[in-house]
């Protein structure tokens, strides 16, 4: 029915509108209905339930006034209008709630208020690492429902994912006024960090415990420590569970222990590559040690740098005889002990070594003055040396100097390469040739 004012025709309340003009009298345009809009405000569906905005012949939620004057927002903390209706969207509505007192439910979550919130906030680790996030009766924080351990440390560590009464560890019907987050499914255990990292992947009796070998073997204890079969409700290292790890190849631990793998014989010790690199070879205390002397001597370390004496658990170099062992005493003079290395220091360390015999180098010589002459010679176009000399090199190497040491070599021998100049034995015709060059350039010093 519309009234006629003039040439229009205004609306009743419920008839279509698009501004206020269309409606008649008091009524007003709303959501494209002539409404009085506080028309329901009066009836107890808006003081319950919070439709209390008239829309054309019906009530409605419209606005958060709507629903902040509610039963629904006092009780449940249901204060925003949400899609017309009454729901929580921020956690301060859900606090000052009826439910949020007494139950708990205290944190806004999917429209409801859920528990959490302030009992969370008030009961603080108690509720992030065991669930106990529920105000009771008595006003102490307790584990109020599944919800409260499924969203604790508990559940994600341990599997303890579900809200149990009794003793952890004993069957749940024991008589006991204690309420507590247990592993009472086999999925919450599953999906636990214990369950990947220590194969602890069934719930019994409250707790995640290891119940297969496959279990164990699919957990981090078994790549990282070995702990690959069942025993008992726990994994550990069994038998070839050790001796099929990298630690036993390369540390002699190689036999399970106490939940662990361990060297316990120093036959272990002796297969390893420690022992043949650092000379690891004798078992103590569950791992291998370097402990005496004979321990070193078959070591690279004692081949290539004369480590061949235990000095406080390690392989180092302390006397002569320690370099005596070495490759690069008999090769090149490295013979004397000097601040844990060996080095040249005399003409003994030279003699007798493969570069006095093959090429002369039979006296201890400056390494400074040995760099110097192999400059000269680069300049004069020698061949090369044969010697090996780093451009830092320090102290002394073994050096030609006389025409004696290159007549004992078998460069003298072998090819009559029997003077000495600049480091280096030559032939008679090559001597002769660079002396007459010097003379030629001005020496007026035999460079040797």
């Amino acid at each position: 029915m519309f009234a006629q004012v003039g040439c229009f025709a205004r609306g009743e309340q419920g008839d279509v509108c698009n501004t206020r003009l269309d409606c008649r009298g008091e009524l007003h345009c709303y959501r494209g209905r002539c409404s009085l809009p506080d028309l329901c405000r009066a009836t107890p569906s808006c003081a319950k339930r919070g439709v209390c905005t008239a829309w054309g012949h019906e009530c409605i939620v419209a606005d958060d006034r709507d629903c902040l004057y509610s039963d629904l927002c006092a009780e449940r903390g249901l204060c925003r209008a949400v899609n017309a209706a009454c729901a929580a969207t921020a956690d301060h509505d859900c606090a000052v709630s009826a439910n949020c007192r007494e139950l708990g439910a205290c944190k806004a979550e999917g429209g409801q208020c859920a528990t959490g919130g302030r009992a969370a906030a008030r009961c603080g680790e108690a509720c992030d690492t065991f669930g106990r996030c529920t105000i009771g009766y008595a006003g102490s924080c307790t584990v109020g429902s599944d919800r409260d351990c499924s969203a604790a440390l508990v559940c994600r560590r341990d599997g303890k994912c579900g809200r149990s009464e009794g003793l952890p560890g004993v069957a749940t019907d024991v008589a006991s006024t204690d309420v507590f987050c247990a592993a009472t499914q086999d999925a919450g255990c599953e999906a636990s960090e214990s369950c990947k990292t220590l194969g602890f992947c069934k719930a019994l009796r409250g707790q995640c415990v290891a119940s297969s070998d496959g279990w164990c073997a699919a957990s981090a204890g078994c790549r990282s420590r070995a702990a690959c079969s069942l025993v008992g409700d726990h994994c550990e290292p069994v038998g070839a569970d050790c001796r099929n790890r990298l630690e036993c190849k390369d540390k002699g631990q190689c036999t399970g222990v106490a939940g662990g793998c361990k060297a316990v014989s120093s036959a272990e010790c002796e297969a390893s590559r420690q022992c043949r690199m650092d000379g690891a070879c004798t078992a103590r205390n569950g791992v291998c040690v370097t402990a005496f002397d004979e321990d070193c001597i078959p070591t690279a370390g004692c081949l290539t740098a004369g480590a061949c004496s235990v000095a406080q658990g390690r392989c180092a170099v302390l006397t002569r005889s320690d370099c005596e062992m070495s490759v690069p005493c008999r090769r090149e003079g490295r013979c004397s002990p000097r601040q844990g290395r060996c080095v040249v220091q005399s003409n003994r360390d030279c003699a007798g070594t493969t570069v006095c015999d093959e090429q002369g180098r039979c006296r201890a010589v400056s390494a400074v003055a040995e760099r110097l002459a192999h400059w000269h010679a680069g300049q004069l176009s020698l061949p090369a040396s044969g010697l090996a000399l780093p451009e830092d090199a320090t102290g002394s190497v073994c050096g030609i100097r006389f025409h004696s040491d290159c007549r004992r070599s078998r460069a003298c021998a072998v090819e009559k390469r029997c003077r000495a100049w600049l480091g280096r034995c030559l032939t008679r015709e090559d001597w002769r040739r660079l002396r007459l060059d010097a003379q030629d350039a001005d020496f007026t010093a035999d460079p040797l």
